[in-house]
């Protein structure tokens, strides 16, 4: 008689659960909010994880948190792994990987020029305006670069991460009061 008699069953193992999935997968929600609230700082986080989900499921030897902080060097390849994985698995989504990366690195380039515009007092509070207006638009951009990657994981609606934890909670309330100082700060007279 066999020892496995006395095993208790193991659920079968898919490929699914074995490979590690090739990008972060995030829903809309959870993206934007978190994007908006921590001052588009969750943009390094994103990035990372793209980057290092990309690294252990590719094998390739390459460093997550140069390409991070480096995004505006980096996301056109980020999103054309995620393209030839779309079509090597050969699922439909529709997308314009290159655009969209485009876009984002002209818009960071935009919004950074706009932010040291801002610490040197020029232009207040008009590019002050403009700068937290700059937060959502550059979100919007960011996540329709996500919404590749999610597909390109197998998750198209990010559903496998679309829960707050409490650490995201902690970075929402403070992103909160912080944006709800900076609209209080543009009411302010200048000095």
């Amino acid at each position: 008689m066999s020892d496995t008699f006395y095993n208790a069953p193991q659920p079968a193992l898919t490929t699914q659960d074995v490979e590690q999935a090739p990008f972060y997968v995030v829903s809309r929600g959870k993206f934007l909010t978190l994007f908006i609230l921590t001052f588009s700082l969750y943009q390094l986080y994103w990035a990372y994880k793209n980057w290092k989900q990309f690294k252990l499921s590719s094998g390739e030897n390459l460093w997550p948190v140069a390409r991070a902080i480096f995004a505006i060097f980096f996301t056109h390849a980020l999103y054309r792994e995620a393209d030839a994985r779309i079509k090597r698995d050969g699922r439909d989504f529709k997308w314009q990987p290159s655009g969209l990366a485009t876009l984002f690195v002209v818009g960071l380039i935009v919004s950074n020029i706009i932010d040291s515009l801002v610490r040197k007092n020029i232009g207040y509070p008009l590019l002050d305006a403009v700068s937290l207006a700059m937060l959502p638009v550059m979100g919007w951009i960011t996540w329709l670069g996500q919404q590749g990657l999610n597909a390109a994981a197998g998750d198209p609606q990010g559903q496998g991460n679309a829960r707050f934890t409490a650490l995201n909670y902690v970075f929402i309330v403070l992103g909160a009061v912080l944006l709800a100082l900076a609209c209080f700060g543009l009411t302010l007279p200048p000095e």
